[in-house]
């Protein structure tokens, strides 16, 4: 079921598919009304700032079933002179939110109703110049797919190459462990000791590891930050990433709050990032890994992120990519608490097992994994750049018929 926060930047987000919200079938069909068909244009008509009210998508074929929210609206071209992705294009252009703003009513959060919608005006080009812009849009959908498909290779390449990816890790129906485990752990919960957790580990000890490590003694420094009292994350000239903007092998940067550089320069001085830091997700959706690489500026985080600065020899790549195989997520799970908000404490993450062979295989891993991810950024990036150039195209056809 999607929701206002997954259209970004004018793109459904695909890249953390575990951030959507799920419905059963059941309920599904009885909002049949919502239910989105391919070439559909989705619109936010329900926004806490106007950056959120007004951001389109367009559905490509390949999308799964989905239904919406209230907080988002629908429209299915009836006029076959009206090409779906030209009028999801001119949504997004500066004339599509100029209407908008003109519309949308600040009422604590400002509101567009269906009836506004209706009164947008939409312009009608050519039918060529229309499939010109079709054009853009679909291609970028498919660089977007096979980004998404690369930062999944990106994380089974290295289970599947040392071994993890043929782990069960099925639920049990029940747990039996010993007291000293128990005390070992300081952790009565069930879920803390559920069979598919020693799964991992015993999978682990047959790949003869030079040792199974705890992430503790593999950092030098592992932090998290915080957020500047009576900031607004608003307004700043320095991105601050929270748990939202970090996405498994991936860094939102498009997105990051902002805070200002004094702050950045002072008291969050321990968590400015430098190239190869490995930042986790901690709340909410805890375990997404990354590495920070290309850094384009200065750029600082949240208390909802750790920061994990490795130890000399341990390659961060090589790190991202345990942590986001299934193994490693699995390992993480143990380790979080919580079940309705989950949260994983910088003292519990210093307890995740990590298996550490010499130091060339872990190079040779990590470069793989390295080399698959920028590709699926590079795929992402053209995705980007190809829906810019559609929605460039929709004003100067426009500006060129009001001139």
């Amino acid at each position: 079921m999607l929701k206002t926060t997954d259209i970004r930047n004018n793109v459904l987000s695909r890249e953390d598919s575990s951030n959507f919200y799920y419905i059963n079938p059941e309920i599904s069909e009885r909002m049949k009304a919502t239910l989105l068909q391919p070439q559909d244009v989705l619109i936010n008509i329900v926004g806490a700032t106007t950056d959120v009210i007004g951001r389109a998508a367009y559905i490509p074929d390949d999308f799964p079933e989905a239904n919406i929210t209230q907080a988002m609206a629908f429209l299915r071209a009836a006029d076959s002179r009206l090409n779906p992705a030209f009028l999801f294009s001119f949504l997004a252009s500066k004339y599509g939110n100029m209407q908008v703003r003109r519309y949308a009513r600040p009422t604590g959060q400002y509101n567009l109703n269906l009836q506004e919608l209706n009164n947008f005006k939409i312009p009608l080009p050519s039918k060529a110049d229309q499939q010109k812009i079709e054009k853009l849009v679909t291609t970028a959908n498919v660089k977007a797919n096979e980004s998404k498909l690369l930062y999944a290779d990106a994380e089974n390449l290295l289970a599947s190459e040392l071994g993890l990816d043929k782990i069960d890790l099925s639920e049990s129906l029940f747990n039996i462990r010993t007291v000293s485990d128990v005390l070992k752990s300081s952790r009565i919960d069930a879920e803390h000791f559920r069979q598919k957790y020693y799964r991992v580990l015993k999978a682990m000890e047959r790949l003869k590891p030079k040792s199974i490590s705890p992430l503790g003694e593999l950092t030098d420094i592992l932090t998290n930050g915080h957020t500047p009292l009576y900031h607004d994350l608003e307004t700043g000239d320095t991105p601050f990433f929270t748990a939202e903007h970090v996405y498994d092998f991936r860094l939102d940067h498009d997105n990051a709050r902002r805070i200002w550089k004094d702050d950045h320069e002072t008291i969050l001085k321990r968590t400015q990032l430098r190239n190869d830091d490995v930042l986790i997700t901690i709340k909410g959706r805890v375990g997404n890994a990354a590495v920070v690489y290309d850094l384009p500026t200065s750029t600082n985080i949240n208390q909802d992120v750790a920061l994990l600065r490795l130890k000399t020899g341990i390659n961060p790549w090589y790190m991202v990519g345990f942590l986001n195989c299934p193994a490693g997520k699995a390992l993480m799970e143990q380790i979080a608490t919580g079940q309705i908000n989950p949260f994983l404490g910088l003292g519990n993450l210093t307890q995740v097992q990590v298996p550490i062979f010499d130091e060339k295989r872990m190079n040779e891993l990590g470069e793989m994994i390295r080399k698959t991810v920028q590709k699926a950024e590079s795929a992402s990036q053209e995705a980007k750049r190809l829906l810019a150039e559609a929605k460039e195209g929709v004003e100067k056809m426009i500006g060129g018929n009001s001139q």
